[in-house]
């Protein structure tokens, strides 16, 4: 076990300090800079505290959806990431091809696609999906 504060809680504190302390006293030149760095630890703490959890159900539900495996179920990370590109791209060759457009396929991928993205943004962004994220 690490100790306290976690690498995440770290980010959280140099971001305050960045925002509380910093920003006010930079040139205004030199602002939207720094709020860019401070966005920037706040998605890189929401990812560090998410771990990989957000990319492997991602991959589960592709693997589900494209009827086909895509990583080893016990992947690391990396083989994670790999099969998650390997399967995205097949599914754009699906939606590409038309396969997507009618039928029962076209909700499944039509919910998967919306969930995949409020994922993404409720790392990056998450004030945009307001208090129901």
């Amino acid at each position: 076990m690490r100790d306290r504060p976690t690498g995440a809680e770290l980010l959280d504190t140099a971001r305050q300090v960045l925002r509380d302390e910093l920003i006010p006293a930079l040139p205004a030149d030199k602002r939207m800079s720094a709020l860019m760095i401070a966005n920037a630890l706040a998605i890189a703490a929401r990812q560090l505290q998410n771990g990989d959890d957000l990319e492997r159900a991602e991959l589960a539900a592709l693997e589900h959806l494209l009827s086909e495996p895509f990583a080893p179920a016990s992947g690391d990370t990396a083989a994670v990431r790999g099969g998650l590109l390997s399967a995205n791209r097949k599914l754009s060759e699906w939606i590409r091809g038309g396969r997507a457009d009618d039928g029962p396929l076209r909700e499944d991928v039509r919910a998967h696609l919306a969930s995949a993205i409020r994922h993404k943004v409720a790392e990056s962004n998450p004030k945009y999906l307001g208090p129901q994220g």
